[in-house]
């Protein structure tokens, strides 16, 4: 059985990014897990929106995709620091889920936090190999598949695209789980739009998710 962990710097990312994947994985009977580091910030449009209510649309959105499990690590948003507390926090799930396949945002993406969750998911896949830092657990191998997903700004050039069109109403439906999100903008629409230009740009039709190839067969990135 094939196992993917999804690091996702917040919550609806892990949809926005890599939505039709997780479903196509699911559907062949991989094993998937999210974890979700950074908690929702919250707007003006969002106060009447409850704690119960945001936790809700993750585990709707989870449950559209045939997400096996979500962990979130609920850090503050913009007070964000990958210190050692963190990255043991990633290890450690690392080494429980011993993934074969990992996805987390691309190194290039337009958000801060999104870039420094990808190099806490970097250091972290390091440190999950590696000998040391016992108390996360025993190391766990290397994956032998890492990808850099698109949320915020899109690949300048995509290494790997994979063909969701049978998935895409499913990542739609998961999208639109954020039900508070949509209230910002209209982004069931957005990675409708994004996977159909994927696609056309590659296979001429269809839909697709686009990624960065950050380690393939066991190569070190």
């Amino acid at each position: 059985m094939t196992r993917v962990l999804v690091i996702a710097p917040h919550p609806d990312d892990e949809v926005i990014g890599c939505g039709g994947s997780i479903a196509k994985l699911a559907q062949s009977g991989a094993e998937v897990t999210v974890v979700i580091v950074i908690r929702r910030e919250r707007g003006l449009a969002d106060r009447e929106v409850g704690d119960e209510e945001f936790a809700a649309e993750t585990t709707d959105a989870c449950r559209v995709l045939g997400v096996k499990r979500c962990i979130t690590l609920d850090e503050p948003s913009r007070d964000f620091a990958a210190d050692r507390r963190l990255h043991l926090a990633v290890v450690k799930v690392l080494r429980e889920v011993r993934p074969d396949r990992v996805y987390l945002p691309h190194r290039d993406d337009g958000d801060v936090e999104h870039r420094a969750v990808h190099r806490l998911g970097l250091e972290s896949l390091w440190m999950a190999e590696s000998d040391f830092f016992e108390e996360a657990g025993p190391p766990a191998p290397p994956p032998s598949l890492v990808l850099g997903y698109e949320v915020w700004a899109p690949l300048g050039e995509a290494q790997y695209t994979e063909d969701v069109t049978d998935q895409i109403e499913l990542k739609v439906e998961a999208m639109r789980c954020y039900r508070s999100q949509l209230r910002h903008a209209a982004w069931d629409e957005a990675v409708r739009g994004l996977a159909s230009y994927r696609a056309v740009t590659s296979a001429g039709h269809g839909h697709s998710e686009a990624f960065e190839v950050i380690r393939m067969a066991g190569a070190r990135p």
